[in-house]
């Protein structure tokens, strides 16, 4: 049996083998192999260009890719849209098709399915209406409410979804069929208790380091929320450095930091490999997600995982992440302020944050999220053998 695997995900082609910078290593197909015979994966594919030191081998034994060409928001209606033709051809050779969503790649895997009858599921990762209404652009803002709504009619007529939340994006696009809350990110072991009871005995008015992830190129991950909150902060806290993780083009960001008087306090560390984010954060001492808006927020829960005390905005699955009197509302970088210099002077309030992330992350270990999610494509499974009968 051939399962097609359907996202917009980047992935990059150089000497017969499949490169990813975030989220598909190899490994991670194997949650669906273990289904299926093969697995071929829908998704944008272009040469090989760059190095390929921050990036993560994705191809393998049982796994083929095929690239869709790019639909805009206005040519994915038209009939003779090469993505569309692409995708038929995909879905044809497919025996069940998984649509990862929100993507108009998924979108259309969802569309050609049901169009040639073959069984399907969704996962659901993200929120279409706020990531295009932050996107930037006036299409993307304009765009916002058709992807929304044809997110809310593929979602609740798919007989099978994964949702990445506990009841934020089951809330926002229910579905009617059989659904599981499992998230994306799978964590490795649990870093071992000395670093949980080093983080302990830091003396933050000695120095502290903030640190973030996420893309550059991304508005909506609220880099400036976080610069322009520690500018607020620069004679009250002691000396800080703050890190922040991801590709992109940096420079806006450290003009922003140079006007706002952070020249040397705010660092670019670029990108690394996924296992290597581990490696990177045990160093920080207060982990920032200031994000306009998030499906969920992997890098929280690797964050947590590393014993962080996190504070983040209050959206998306993030609301189900870290504390209340840990979150602030979007855009607010005098409530992020506030927040930080709570945790920086009380220091049992510090030790609580530390101990209550690293145990809340244990919700997302490997084992227990593979059991769950093993069990759901089950269910899909034999589903799909009742309806050959």
């Amino acid at each position: 049996m051939n399962w097609l695997f359907a996202y917009d995900h980047k992935f990059y082609e150089s000497d017969e083998k499949v490169f990813s910078k975030t989220a598909f290593p190899y490994e991670t197909w194997q949650r669906y192999l273990t289904h299926c015979d093969t697995l071929t994966v829908a998704c944008r594919l272009y040469p090989f260009t760059k190095s390929k030191q921050a990036y993560s081998v994705s191809s393998g034994e049982r796994v083929s890719f095929t690239a869709i060409p790019n639909p805009s928001s206005y040519a994915y209606f038209m009939p003779y849209n090469p993505a569309i033709q692409a995708m038929r051809k995909a879905v044809s050779q497919a025996d069940a098709v998984i649509a990862r969503l929100p993507s108009q790649i998924g979108f259309l895997a969802v569309k050609v399915a049901r169009e040639l009858g073959k069984p399907y599921a969704v996962e659901v990762v993200g929120d279409p209406k706020e990531t295009y209404r932050l996107h930037g652009s006036l299409k993307a803002k304009l765009y916002a409410p058709v992807a929304e709504r044809t997110m809310l009619k593929t979602v609740a007529q798919a007989p099978f979804a994964l949702y990445i939340t506990e009841k934020e994006l089951q809330t926002l696009y229910p579905t009617k069929g059989v659904q599981v809350s499992c998230s994306n990110t799978e964590l490795p072991d649990f870093v071992d208790d000395v670093l949980i009871e080093e983080r302990k005995q830091r003396d933050l008015n000695q120095k502290i380091v903030f640190g973030m992830m996420g893309s550059l190129d991304s508005q909506y991950k609220g880099l400036d929320v976080a610069i322009k909150a520690l500018a607020r902060l620069q004679t009250e806290l002691p000396p800080f450095e703050f890190r922040i993780l991801g590709s992109g083009v940096s420079g806006k960001w450290k003009q922003l930091a140079t006007e706002s008087g952070l020249k040397e306090s705010v660092i670019f560390c670029g990108t690394k490999p996924a296992h290597e984010v581990f490696d990177w954060l045990p160093d920080i001492d207060i982990y920032l997600q200031p994000s306009r808006t998030e499906g969920q927020g992997r890098s929280v829960i690797e964050a947590m995982a590393m014993g962080c005390p996190v504070i983040t905005s209050n959206v998306g699955g993030m609301k189900e992440l870290a504390e209340t009197n840990m979150r602030f509302e979007s855009e607010n970088d005098a409530e992020l302020a506030a927040i930080i210099v709570k945790l920086t002077e009380n220091h049992a309030l510090y030790i609580e944050q530390i101990e209550r992330n690293y145990i809340k992350a244990q919700q997302f270990s490997k084992e227990v999220l593979i059991k769950k999610r093993k069990n759901h494509y089950q269910k899909f499974m034999n589903w799909i053998e009742g309806q050959n009968k």
